[in-house]
């Protein structure tokens, strides 16, 4: 398991990082990967990767967890044209794997701008504790030297909250945009 360590520091004054009113920055190994999140939302560590949470569980309703890869030194670049597409890594990767029995899979949607790019896509299945109708959404990026693969869950009746964060997730993600200060430590 991975030894995680959650820092807080001062930003230089031009680091360029701002988030939109009500939302917080997530940043993970110093700029490997960055997104906006609803302020107040709940950080733990599990396993390998980091959920954020809408609440304390076991009361949370919508949880989004990241797992970064991190290909190289940082500010290296993979060469992304020798790795397979990201839609065959979704499917025969990321979708094979996945234990839950899904009811219905949407359509793989994706962007691409400077050197980010993602496919995502929405799943519904059952939840196996609640024994009711959950979606998921999945998303796979990768830019730079990293990849990175982030989860939402959530009830349909939080659909419409759901959506707005996913959607900002999306729009503010930056992969490989390292930041660094003084102090390593």
């Amino acid at each position: 398991m991975a030894e995680w360590k959650r820092s807080t520091f001062d930003l230089p004054d031009d680091h360029g990082w701002t988030a939109r009113p009500g939302n917080s920055i997530f940043v993970a190994n110093r700029g490997a990967v960055l997104f906006e999140y609803p302020s107040g939302w709940v950080l733990k560590p599990e396993g390998n990767s980091i959920c954020l949470h809408d609440r304390e569980a076991p009361d949370d309703n919508m949880r989004l967890q990241v797992s970064v890869i991190r290909l190289g030194p940082d500010r290296s670049i993979v060469d992304w044209s020798a790795m397979p597409p990201l839609a065959s890594l979704m499917e025969d990767t990321v979708l094979a794997d996945d234990p839950r029995q899904c009811t219905r899979k949407g359509p793989l949607q994706g962007a691409s701008r400077g050197n980010l790019e993602y496919l995502w896509l929405e799943m519904d299945f059952m939840d196996p504790n609640e024994k009711r109708k959950a979606h998921s959404r999945a998303c796979l990026a990768r830019g730079g030297n990293v990849q990175a693969f982030i989860t939402m869950e959530y009830w349909p009746e939080d659909r419409r909250v759901a959506s707005e964060v996913w959607n900002n997730m999306l729009e503010s993600l930056k992969l490989a945009e390292y930041l660094y200060d003084d102090n390593p430590h």
